[in-house]
């Protein structure tokens, strides 16, 4: 965002026409014309609803007493493109992440990611850009260098977070667990039982359908694109809900099929009522309004108007 942002009140379309419309109710005489288009325009101003960044705005914001941990699937099968028509996996986990952020704002916020093994992307933090940024930044590994996945080996990353939260603070430990449950190193999924008491609550979304759906590779180096195969034929990828059921059995927090953001929306619900809250304030970067600069003078000019009129009448 620059310096400088809109946001309309009504949409401008259809306060351009509102506004053509009233100019088209043309007063008699210069200056009671002008005066009306000056009216029209602070109107105009005022819908679109100008705001500028400043850099020094107290604003207060709801502190929770939670610690949310994302533990993200990026192995190759999340870009199989059965989501949401024909998005990939992972872009719905990421816009289901960023939709998680933004209900539970004010938490603390933890990102795992697993392929090959497991990685914490970022450790606890508060800062929802960044935490966003983090989400942006996850991508599969190119196939060459993967070895088979396994959901399992997100445990020990698991462990580690979970016990940086109880050094932190006493709050809730929330766990959400992104993936599209396929195991492909014909291993069995071990269980996640021993950490259902150190969470509070959480969900399991799964991704993908039984369909099936094949996955293209963006190499970064050249930006070339390419289908990922099986043999001489295009690899497809299909959800493996008994694997998610029992991850969700193990951890005894619901199991919800991702469709859309929607589905977990009541699940969020439940979760926020159960956090502990307290007003915070905090100096921080924020988009201050404009539009009252332009109220005085509307004021001013609608006043004249109605004095006018009360004098000819």
């Amino acid at each position: 965002m620059g310096r400088y942002i809109i946001n309309p009140i009504i949409p401008i379309w259809i306060m351009a026409i509102i506004c053509v419309v009233l100019l088209c109710f043309k007063r008699r005489g210069v200056m009671p014309y002008i005066r009306q288009i000056l009216i029209v325009v602070l109107l105009f101003a005022i819908n679109i609803r100008p705001m500028y960044l400043d850099k020094n705005t107290l604003v207060q914001r709801q502190k929770l007493d939670a610690y949310v941990i994302f533990c993200v699937d990026s192995t190759i099968s999340m870009l199989a493109e059965d989501y949401d028509g024909n998005h990939t996996r992972l872009e719905g986990a990421k816009s289901d992440m960023y939709h998680i952020i933004d209900r539970l704002d004010g938490s603390q916020f933890a990102l795992i990611s697993f392929n090959n093994d497991a990685r914490v992307l970022t450790p606890f933090t508060a800062d929802v850009a960044y935490a966003k940024s983090i989400v942006d930044s996850i991508y599969p590994i190119p196939q060459v260098h993967a070895t088979g996945t396994n959901i399992s080996v997100a445990q020990e990353a698991l462990s580690g977070v979970i016990n940086e939260a109880r050094t932190l603070g006493d709050g809730d430990i929330y766990l959400f667990f992104l993936t599209d449950g396929e195991n492909t190193d014909n291993n069995r999924l071990e269980s996640f039982s021993k950490y259902a008491n150190d969470i509070s609550g959480g969900i399991v979304m799964g991704y993908g359908t039984n369909n099936g759906g094949q996955m293209h590779y963006t190499n970064d180096t050249n930006g070339t694109v390419s289908v990922i195969t099986d043999g001489a034929n295009p690899a497809l990828s299909y959800i493996d809900e008994d694997n998610l059921e029992q991850l969700a059995s193990d951890l005894r927090v619901p199991y919800i099929h991702m469709v859309s953001v929607g589905e977990i929306n009541n699940q969020l619900n439940l979760i926020r009522e159960q956090i502990n809250a307290e007003p915070e304030e905090e100096m921080k970067d924020s988009y201050t309004d404009m539009y009252y600069w332009f109220v005085l003078p509307l004021a001013v000019l609608i006043g004249y108007e109605f004095i006018s009129i009360k004098r000819r009448a």
